[in-house]
């Protein structure tokens, strides 16, 4: 055999035409789509409303790192706005702070939390309580509620009745399920 025959042979069949990048590419293409499946069924912990009286579920929001809400309304006797502050954490809903405008009916005059003259009014802090059934109604004239989550504001009328108690809890969901329900809102 000629050396320009070897040299053809070897072109043609031999070592110098076997490739490994196509077999590269598809363990890279088959690792990469695992990663995807595994992450979409990666549980998140979404907070969750339901109708506190049937437990029918009502809406989910994930709110994306910071794991924290704020529930905002007017108050029904001194008609100024409340901001409550609360975080998730390990399946636990905990309020954090709220801020208030005046004192009145159902609005602390001391407390033992700490406590600051602010902008907005008063602030009360450090208050870390879990919230072992938190519910609020949908206000029905004035109240005006408002969830605050994830950089977005929902107005409880946008997913509740007026009047209808709304009970909110967390729950760990796989992301591709909190998607199928809720997309990308």
């Amino acid at each position: 055999m000629s050396k320009a025959s070897s040299r053809k042979e070897l072109n043609g069949k031999g070592t110098d035409s076997i490739s490994t990048f196509p077999l590269l590419k598809r363990i890279l293409a088959v690792v990469t789509i695992l990663l995807l499946i595994a992450m979409m069924f990666y549980p998140v912990e979404v907070l969750k409303a339901t109708d506190a009286k049937s437990g029918e579920y009502l809406r989910s929001w994930w709110p994306r790192g910071n794991n924290s809400f704020t529930v905002k309304y007017i108050h029904s006797v001194e008609r100024t706005p409340v901001w409550e502050m609360y975080t998730m954490d390990d399946g636990e809903i905990v309020l954090r702070e709220t801020v208030f405008q005046s004192f009145g009916a159902g609005l602390p005059a001391t407390s033992p939390y700490d406590f600051d003259i602010v902008e907005d009014g008063f602030r009360l802090y450090n208050i870390d309580q879990k919230m072992t059934n938190l519910v609020y109604r949908t206000g029905a004239v004035r109240a005006n509620h408002e969830l605050m989550v994830g950089g977005k504001s929902y107005f409880f009328v946008e997913f509740s009745e007026p009047t209808e108690a709304v009970k909110f809890e967390t729950q760990k969901t796989p992301i591709i399920l909190y998607l199928a329900k809720e997309g990308f809102r």
